[in-house]
Parts: C-alpha cells; structure tokens; sequence
C-alpha cells in the first residue's frame, strides 16, 4: 500500500537501531544525531541539487499511534524536513543546509512513501536491508538493536529474531550480554563521574569488550579466561551476573571503563592484566574464589549495588608489591618452582599460608615517593618529574611487554636523570650543595663530581648517616653504572643497551640507592 504525503508529517523512528543508543530520542535528537554523524548535511546538498529524491529511492513507514514512523530511508526524510523548514535544522548547521531550490518545494512538498502492515514486516526489511546490505551498522548499534527487540524477554524471542535477520541465535544472545553488560556499566560510570558527558555513540567500545573475553595469564605461567576468573554467569534474561564480591567486581568493572574508554589507554591488543591498577585485585579475587565462604548463591550483577567507603579494594597507593600476581596456583594450589617442585612433599593440602607470593622486582615498578616527594616543593620536581616517567616506564605494558623492555634506550637515559637528581636532591637535604657548587666555580653541575665530591673526606658519611647506604652507594660507584648510562647517552651504537642490562643496573644497588635516598627525605 502507498499513501502521498508531506516528509514534515512522516515520525523518525525511534525505535532505529541507529537511534536507540542516543539517551534522549526526541525528534530533535534524532535529526541533531543525523547531521553530526550519519552525513545528513551532505545528502542534503544532493537531494537539493538533483531536485527530488533518487529514482527507486522511495521512503517506507509504518503506521503507529495514528503516526506514519519512517522504518526505511530516516537520513533521506531527515534531508527533506530540512530543506522545508529550516528552522528543524540544529544549530550550529544552518550553513551546512543549502537553500532549498524550486525544485525541491514543487517535487517534494508531498511524497509517495509504501506502508508496511506491522512492526514484523518493518524488522524484517530493516535487518534485510542493513545487516546484510546497505548501510552497516556500527557493532554497538547492532547489540543494542538486539537487547531493545528483545526487551528483557518482554518483546521479540531470541528465535524470531534469529528468523527475521539470519543471524544465530547463539551471536544475538551475545550481543544482547555484550551490550547490558556495557550499558550497565556505562550508566554507573556516568552516575559517579557527572562530568563525563560522552554518548554512547561516539566511544570505542571494542577494546572494553575484549578485556573480558581475552585470556590473560594468572598467576605465572597458567593463561585463565576472564569469564571463569571474575566468576561471571547470565540470568534468564542475558544480564551479566558475578559471584565474587559486589563492590569488588564494581571496582574491576569500572577502571576496565575508564582506562579503555574514557581514557582510551587500553587496546584491543591488551588483557586484564596489562591495566595496571587491576592487578593488585586480581589476588583480592583469587582470595574470593579460594577462601570466601559460600554466599547462597548471591550475586553481584555489572550494575550492582555501588560499593561502600570501607568496602572498595584500594590497589596498593605506594606502587609496592601488592602488584604483582603471586606463584601460586589458580586453586589455591602450590607454587611451582624453578626445579619443577611443588613446596608441597608431603601434599597436604589441610590449611595455613597458601605457597607462593610476589615474584621479585624487575626494574622500578616498586619504587616509591608517596608522602616524600612534595610537587610544590621546587627542591624535589626534578626527581619527582623524572622518577614518575621511570615508574611509568617500569609498570605500562607495550603490547606483550612492560615499556622498559621496548624502549631501554630512552629508559637508561631517564635512569640517568633520576640518579642525577636524587644525588642532588640528597646534597641539598644536607646542605653540601651550596659547598659543591663553590668548588665548581660557577660550572654546571655533572654527575661525575657530585660523586668525586661526596667520596671528599667526610661528605660520604653526612650524605649517607647510615652505613647500608654507604655500602649500596659504594657498590653503585665501583660497578660504574654512571659511565654506562653516560655512554648510553653519548654513543648508544656502542654499548647497545638492553633491558637486560637497566636490570642488572637496578638490582646492583642503583634502585636500593635512589630508594633509600628517597626514604631520607622528611
């Protein structure tokens, strides 16, 4: 059936895949969403040039609540109520809609549009026409399309749908899991932080997806899949539900949210355990699986009860060893050593002390300056601004592989910086600086003599009260750790440093050294 009337008297469809993420759907919204994103200002500058609608291009609508809805050819409808009445269009736009030619108000004023019988009919072409077809939709716009049809079990069953579009049934049950879950999460962020005012539409959405479907590997050596690790499940109606702790499986939810897409540092190419804030709660979920008594089956869903002042796990605030994914097994089990032992002769498996713990420090992942280094002091900004890019380097993962690893080039030369600064640092907290720089005679400061001037006489033992730090400082100075670092900054052909060798560097005494400087600070 085909009925003649004016494109300002057709509804844009709220109900469009394409709409239904936008949290308001007023018509206004829908034409604002148009123009900004699905090129409405573009198409309406052809329609306006060729004087009508394309030939074979015909609107289809539904008849609803006494209102023709647009189920096929909304960005086409959208063009033409712009260029008959301008003051639909957003704005911001207006110099974007060209001036309605004669043409177009003598060919356009009315239009023949097809009606289709019901809602069914209208999915049917929807799908046909955009799933399979014309126009693709976005992936969240297809999972929302799904859950909204869908509707909690209240509209179309997962079989009809898998009908109507051709599509299994096992891909649209995931969608309608992938995009609660989101959604959920999404809603709860936006409720804590009012200032993020991002839609929906504009996010990249991949990567938070990911992180819950990729296996990451905890503890050491054993690769777990994050839908058994975080313990996750799905109701009758596709929410996403956890048996760990509520206000744990929040926290973890929520800083997936805001590092891979508020702000945007996580990939498709990374997993759980690369976002550094999440590893310290990864042993609080290992505890929850292993030790936690049995809760009668209650569970946290993804947009669960918001997590109290004394009931959020708090990733370790120093950087120290909480971090680190322990070498015990994923049950609870005993850690697996070197020689391939268990820890365990005797098997006992009755109680006390799970085996394992921390593996040891690498770098500087664990270096800290918490409630020492003041920003506002200028005494410490030029260790505090270089150890924070080494701490950084130390814990970011590139790909597979922490930062340092990738970039040891660059990281021996910030290393070089920050056992500068401390040095420094140090001889200004004891007030020998203004001693050095007299012996200077007005040359810059070099690493080599504030070391030559803290080995004068008894400056060691003023820089150093303490006779540990003397012995680490005087392994530091026979092991020439500066002429390394120098020469890596001088003539990095020669000496090709390596992660490897920042290591070894680390763990012969320049970490215990700038460390323990650190901790002298009061």
């Amino acid at each position: 059936m085909s009925i003649t009337i004016s494109p300002l008297d057709l509804v844009l469809d709220t109900q469009n895949p394409r709409f239904v993420i936008l949290a308001r759907r007023e018509q206004v919204d829908i034409r604002k969403y148009l123009v900004t994103y699905e090129d409405v200002c573009q198409l309406a500058a052809a329609i306006n040039e060729y004087g009508s609608l394309l030939p074979g291009e015909r609107i289809v609508v539904l008849q609803e609540n006494e209102k023709y809805v647009v189920i096929e050819g909304n960005r086409r409808t959208c063009s033409l109520q712009l260029l008959l009445s301008r003051n639909l269009i957003p704005d911001g736009f207006a110099h974007r809609i060209p001036h309605t030619s004669a043409k177009i108000l003598e060919n356009c004023h009315r239009i023949e549009v097809d009606v289709l019988p019901d809602r069914n009919s209208a999915l049917d072409l929807m799908t046909k026409r955009h799933i399979q077809g014309v126009k693709e939709w976005k992936p969240l716009a297809k999972k929302q399309f799904f859950a909204a049809n869908y509707n909690d079990g209240d509209g179309q069953s997962v079989q009809n749908l898998s009908r109507i579009t051709g599509i299994k049934e096992g891909d649209i049950k995931e969608d309608i899991r992938d995009y609660k879950f989101f959604f959920n999460v999404y809603k709860k962020y936006c409720a804590a932080h009012p200032d993020f005012d991002k839609e929906i539409i504009v996010l990249k959405i991949d990567p938070f997806w990911r992180i819950f479907k990729a296996k990451f590997e905890y503890p050491v050596g054993m690769k777990v899949n994050p839908k058994d690790f975080l313990k996750i499940s799905y109701d009758d109606t596709f929410n996403t539900v956890s048996a760990l702790p509520p206000a744990l499986f929040e926290q973890i939810t929520q800083l997936v949210f805001e590092k891979s897409i508020v702000e945007e540092r996580i990939t498709t190419r990374n997993v759980l355990s690369d976002i550094e804030e999440i590893r310290p709660l990864l042993q609080a979920v290992m505890d929850s699986i292993d030790v936690s008594p049995p809760n009668d089956g209650d569970t946290s869903s993804g947009d669960g009860a918001a997590a109290g002042a004394n009931g959020t796990q708090q990733p370790p605030a120093n950087g120290g060893n909480g971090e680190h994914p322990p070498q015990g097994g994923a049950n609870g089990g005993s850690a697996v050593g070197q020689d391939g032992n268990t820890g365990d002769d005797n098997g006992d498996q009755s109680g006390g002390p799970r085996p394992g713990g921390p593996p040891p420090r690498s770098f500087f992942e664990t270096i800290s300056w918490r409630d020492k280094l003041n920003p506002t002091n200028q005494q410490h900004q030029g260790l505090l601004y270089a150890i924070n890019e080494l701490y950084a380097l130390s814990n970011t993962s590139c790909g597979r592989q922490k930062a340092y690893r990738t970039f040891p080039i660059a990281t021996g030369m910030i290393l070089r910086t920050v056992y500068e600064q401390a040095l420094r640092l140090r001889l200004m907290q004891v007030n020998l600086w203004g001693a050095y720089c007299q012996l200077r005679n007005g040359a810059l400061p070099t690493l080599k003599t504030m070391e030559d001037f803290i080995n004068l006489d008894t400056n060691k033992a003023t820089v150093f009260p303490d006779q540990g730090m003397i012995i680490i400082y005087d392994r530091v100075i026979a092991a020439t750790h500066r002429d390394f670092l120098n020469a890596n900054i001088h003539y990095p052909g020669n000496i090709n440093v390596t992660a490897d060798s920042l290591e070894a560097i680390a763990a012969g005494g320049m970490y215990a050294l700038i460390q323990g400087i650190i901790n002298l600070i009061v």
